[in-house]
């Protein structure tokens, strides 16, 4: 992301970098990821970074949102810029590392971009970096490069962060850490997310998710494992459960308590709940099924489940345990004779502890690549 130097006249995309992004980043005075001599941001081909300390490793993630499938073409810009970081901060805390530095790739319109631009685009461009802005101060994180691109009017727009986070050496969280006998919690309260999507509202937890950094930290040491749930509850247990496998190269179950996610619904899905709309179980099958939630759900060894507790009471911040994992039965061949890859699951379970039929388990929860996602 280069930026317009002096008083040349280098065109709308630098006027926009230059206006909206490299000018405030100099005012903030740069964050950790520039606090070196030799650090460079925003203004040149690439951006360079302050070395790390020795004992600290480097983490990566990035996400896409794209108008029409991740947000309403009505969104609040602010909320935008807000959640297209959070998004990818949420990621990072998954793996208890915390933000260092982020590019920005946008797909906009070209209507919003130089001297023709109307008052509400260029405003609508200036509420969508301060949203980013915002966080990004909050968290530490330093927006050093990216890229523009002009869209025509009925182009859906997108943007893309890519986001370098830290963590100190070896003690990242990760998905495949599962070990027989460890509890599932899951942080905060699930069900809103799907909940906004289908009455079509602007809901807080829909666009402001709040990252879950300071628990990720927290639970560096603790935890066996952590993902967040950011395309729904049973789909990332599912993810939890396939990588643990393959690494123990033993069969795992992770066994849920349908009903046991009654404890953790979001306001939304509660008084429906309340108000007779839903059953117990239908609400619990909702939330676990329910994306845009950025909360983490991580497993954590049985005897560590007071510790656990107090790291949620010393956050504010529900923790909910859920589940406990299992080792599956192995058979030693598949039908055709050869060796068999270890493969988790997941069983949800009704209130007696027997297993849900097929028709009364929740769905999988948000498909990338699916048609009416």
């Amino acid at each position: 992301m280069r930026r317009c130097v002096g008083r040349m006249n280098c065109g709308p995309e630098f006027d926009l970098i230059e206006r909206l992004f490299a000018e405030p980043l100099r005012r903030s005075g740069g964050g950790r990821a520039l606090a070196h001599a030799q650090a460079l941001g925003i203004g040149d081909d690439a951006a360079v970074l302050a070395p790390l300390p020795a004992d600290q490793q480097l983490v990566f993630a990035s996400d896409l949102l794209v108008e029409g499938r991740h947000y309403f073409p009505e969104v609040d810009p602010r909320s935008l810029g807000h959640k297209m970081l959070a998004v990818n901060c949420s990621d990072l805390a998954a793996m208890g590392a915390e933000p260092l530095a982020c590019t920005l790739s946008m797909a906009i319109r070209r209507r919003r971009v130089g001297p023709n631009a109307s008052a509400q685009d260029q405003n609508w461009l200036l509420q969508l970096a301060q949203g980013l802005q915002d966080l990004a101060a909050q968290t530490g994180c330093s927006l050093v490069g990216g890229d523009t691109v002009g869209l025509d009017d009925e182009q859906p727009e997108s943007f893309s962060i890519a986001i370098i986070g830290t963590v100190p050496l070896g003690q990242a969280l990760r998905r495949d850490g599962l070990q027989p006998g460890d509890q599932i919690w899951v942080s905060g309260q699930l069900g809103d997310g799907a909940w906004a999507v289908r009455q079509r509202i602007a809901h807080q937890r829909l666009n402001w998710p709040q990252p879950r950094l300071a628990l990720g930290r927290a639970l560096r040491g603790l935890a066996h494992a952590a993902i967040d749930v950011s395309d729904g509850l049973s789909s990332e247990l599912g993810h939890l459960a396939a990588a643990s496998a393959r690494r123990l190269d033993q069969p795992l179950v992770i066994q849920v308590e349908l009903l046991s996610l009654a404890r953790c619904l979001g306001p939304g899905l509660a008084g429906q709940l309340a108000s007779g709309e839903l059953s117990t179980e239908q609400a619990c099958r909702l939330a676990a099924a329910s994306g845009d939630e950025y909360e983490l759900c991580f497993a954590a060894p049985a005897a560590a489940h007071d510790q656990v507790m107090q790291v949620g009471l010393d956050l504010g911040l529900p923790l909910t345990p859920i589940g406990w994992v299992a080792q599956a039965a192995n058979p030693s061949h598949d039908r055709q004779g050869g060796p068999t890859v270890a493969v988790g699951s997941v069983v949800w379970l009704d209130d007696q502890q027997s297993p849900l039929p097929a028709e009364r388990t929740p769905s999988a929860g948000f498909d990338h690549f699916g048609v009416n996602a």
